[in-house]
């Protein structure tokens, strides 16, 4: 099966799933398309967790269904529904060599003897690990022992990988260095994978496709530009990437566009959907004097010249003009500097441009870069 293979390949239909009064998993739907590496992506307790072990078949759902390759396959046990499995403790059995570790799926099946050699030395070459059959899974490090359980995993040739944060106890450089050559391996071997993190970096580097989760129900499925490009909602635009949010309300409305004045003391226009909008669909716009939140990108915001440059005097040609601040904080952060700025109405904000442009202490005047992008939400969407 190819990455380029566009058949569905998992679907799911309305999947819930309850422990006690607590709903955790909420009517989650979405279809993976076959080949495709999708990531669900939320904070702890978002039922991320939750779904991948009600696709495994560990967790019995309460409604809805899991399909694959059009059945389904929600009554079926793990075992018959044949994905792989790899667990954030990667759950090697200590007490097995690494040869059997990997075999132990195969043997599951009653695999022959040849098959389980031929299918464990061609996953463990397949990470980089062949040679370490009789190795005892105590002596690998923490890198080693994820590669492990991915060879495992994968000795199953399953149409499904499953993987549940399996990353997140390496340390930082080598947790960057394993997901890129995963998700090489994964592309390689055409595989349709599902990858539960609460890292957005993350997310974004492995995913053809990230899921954004929130108490259990789906607040947007997208590629990692339409996240954060075109947020669905105020909780996605504030969890995928660093994001300014300034109150103010409604001056002026046109077709897809507003003018908020800031309680910062600025007029700046928004443009998109209505707040409450879902995609293709409209929502009614919003009166004048409505209450609003609007949301920018640090790297979408700049430093304007001095009120009394003549820069300043010619103006910018734009409607967005600068609020004043206050520098509070510089914060180095390779490529560029992260300025905290405290605005008239209290509020914070970042603002990320090149080094050296102001100091703490130092009174700024701050505006969008031109054609930057502004979202506009309703309070009540947080």
């Amino acid at each position: 099966m190819s990455a380029g293979d566009h058949r569905p390949g998992l679907t799911l239909d309305g999947l819930t799933k309850r422990f006690g009064s607590v709903l955790a998993v909420d009517g989650l739907s979405m279809e993976v398309t076959s080949g495709e590496f999708i990531t669900l992506l939320g904070p702890s307790g978002c039922g991320k967790t939750t779904a991948l072990r009600l696709i495994a078949g560990f967790e019995t759902a309460d409604g809805g269904r899991v399909l694959f390759d059009g059945k389904n396959v929600s009554g079926f046990s793990p075992q018959r529904r044949g994905f792989g499995m790899v667990f954030q403790n990667y759950a090697l059995f200590p007490h097995l060599n690494v040869f059997e570790n990997v075999a132990f799926g195969l043997r599951a099946r009653r695999a022959s003897r040849s098959l389980i050699e031929e299918r464990v030395a061609r996953s463990l070459d397949r990470v980089k690990l062949a040679g370490y059959g009789d190795r005892g899974v105590q002596q690998l490090s923490g890198g080693q022992q994820q590669r492990i359980a991915l060879a495992r995993a994968l000795a199953i040739e399953p149409p499904l990988l499953l993987l549940d944060e399996p990353l997140s106890n390496l340390d930082a450089t080598l947790r960057e260095r394993t997901r890129s050559e995963l998700r090489a391996l994964v592309k390689e071997l055409g595989i349709t994978a599902l990858f539960v993190t609460h890292d957005q970096e993350e997310a974004f580097d492995l995913s053809d496709r990230v899921a954004v989760m929130r108490d259990g129900r789906l607040r947007q499925l997208g590629t990692p530009e339409e996240l954060y490009l075109e947020p669905a909602d105020r909780f996605v635009a504030g969890f995928v990437g660093r994001a300014n949010v300034l109150t103010g309300r409604v001056l002026h409305t046109g077709e897809l566009e507003w003018q908020i004045s800031l309680d910062a003391g600025a007029t700046w226009t928004a443009s998109g959907q209505s707040p409450g909008a879902t995609p293709g669909e409209s929502a009614p716009p919003l009166e004048a004097g409505a209450t609003v939140e609007l949301l920018v990108r640090p790297e979408d915001l700049e430093f304007a010249p001095d009120a009394s440059s003549a820069a300043a005097a010619a103006g910018d040609g734009g409607e967005n003009r600068p609020v004043g601040g206050l520098v509070r904080d510089t914060r180095y952060r390779g490529i560029a500097t992260s300025y905290v700025v405290e605005l008239s109405d209290g509020s914070r904000i970042e603002v990320s441009a090149a080094a050296g442009l102001a100091t703490p202490g130092e009174r700024v005047r701050i505006r969008p870069r031109r054609h930057s992008r502004l979202h506009i939400f309703a309070p009540e969407a947080v």
